[in-house]
């Protein structure tokens, strides 16, 4: 099995930063994630100076076609990346993860002529998404005109596309379509992961062309170039949303950890808290829970891009434990920031300080639908038994 950081030469190519150059970056943003994070959480959406610091390194090009300036790297790389950016700030995680992802899922998908509407003149375009079970889509010359709401679409402050599904024509497909005058409707007033800027999008005779409509089982050009673009969407693509919940959790920890090394208890005997076994046994459990979540992630991830080496395909049992561990690594950043929190004290509490912010971002990520344990785990127990798993989404 390749080393976390590493790629094999066959898809490193020249001029391509390595993992490792990523990684680096991505560690060295901290600090500015970090400092921003509460201007990023006030205005309820990602700072355009993080935006443009990600877009200088190259981040977006982590999971997007070659033909664009992407690296096509595995789908581990960019979830490794997605965990050191949220730990300084969970928001800005969580809107590079939507990002990334979107790019890898148009690659997979959609027409080479699609693409090049998003990417071709303007190969930093960001594309959002949207929930879309009631949208509306008339007939006209060359395409079609789309009316209704687009829910929950992180991250559409800085984005110049949007891809959603719906019925065109009667028919199950994806959607393509540039964000032209579309209104952002700020409904995302929320208790945590505020600045993922999630709000809803207001259509109304939006033009979307006919190569930017696919069938929903459609497989785009670049589904046989590369195992990021094989990938099964839903049993792989929301291990990004998970990674952004387990960095956001490890950075929670990080800070817990430096502020215990300094308090000293203010009810009776001042002793270190820090030299209370409990304390220490909350630090390790939560710490045994992230490491586990994180392995977990990059493991099966890694797993996965292995067999698509040489397969179009992952059995169905793989794709079933994908969505119980993308779902059951959620479960355990809650655990592992719950416990922390309950120690941190009184005072982290109030609104200014950091841990309930990460404690806040972390619980409400892990309401995202496709990370739902009851669902996911059921599925898994289906298969385990050999009984029909019903409509699910793989």
């Amino acid at each position: 099995m390749n080393h976390p950081d590493s790629l094999p030469a066959a898809e490193q190519l020249n001029g391509d930063p390595s993992p490792e150059d990523l990684l680096a970056h991505a560690r060295a943003l901290y600090p500015s994630l970090r400092e921003r994070a509460s201007q990023c959480a006030e205005h309820r959406k990602v700072p355009d100076d993080t935006i443009g610091e990600l877009k200088k390194f190259g981040f977006f090009n982590v999971t997007k076609p070659r033909e664009f300036g992407g690296y096509e790297m595995p789908y581990h790389v960019f979830c490794e990346l997605i965990m050191e950016l949220a730990k300084g700030c969970p928001s800005t995680g969580w809107v590079y993860a939507v990002y990334g992802e979107h790019n890898q899922t148009i690659g997979a998908y959609h027409r080479m002529e699609a693409m090049q509407d998003v990417w071709g003149e303007e190969p930093d375009n960001l594309v959002a998404s949207g929930n879309s079970p009631n949208l509306t889509f008339d007939r006209a010359d060359g395409g079609w005109l789309v009316n209704g709401i687009l829910k929950f679409s992180s991250g559409c402050d800085h984005c110049t596309w949007h891809l959603t599904g719906g019925k065109v024509d009667g028919s199950p497909s994806r959607i393509l379509f540039s964000r032209g005058t579309s209104e952002i409707i700020d409904t995302w007033h929320v208790m945590g992961l505020e600045g993922t800027g999630s709000k809803e999008i207001k259509l109304e005779n939006t033009f979307v062309a006919d190569h930017c409509v696919v069938p929903s089982d459609h497989f785009g050009p670049k589904f046989k170039d590369h195992p990021l673009f094989r990938q099964p969407q839903w049993s792989t693509g929301p291990y990004s949303l998970a990674s952004a919940i387990v960095g956001a959790a490890a950075g929670a920890l990080g800070i817990f950890t430096e502020m215990i090394k300094s308090r000293s208890s203010r009810m009776g005997a001042r002793i270190k808290v820090a030299e209370l076994q409990s304390i220490q046994l909350r630090i390790a459990e939560s710490a045994a829970e992230l490491d586990s979540a994180r392995r977990m992630i990059l493991d099966n991830l890694r797993e996965t891009h292995e067999i698509l080496l040489n397969h179009d395909e992952v059995p169905l049992q793989m794709k079933a434990r994908n969505k119980r561990d993308m779902a059951y690594a959620a479960i355990l950043a809650k655990r592992a920031i719950d416990r922390i929190f309950y120690a941190s004290g009184a005072l982290s509490i109030y609104l200014t300080e950091d841990m309930q912010k990460y404690y806040r971002d972390v619980n409400t990520g892990a309401q995202q639908v496709f990370l739902d344990w009851d669902s996911n785990a059921t599925a898994f127990g289906k298969v385990q038994l050999g009984l029909d798993p019903g409509p699910v989404q793989w």
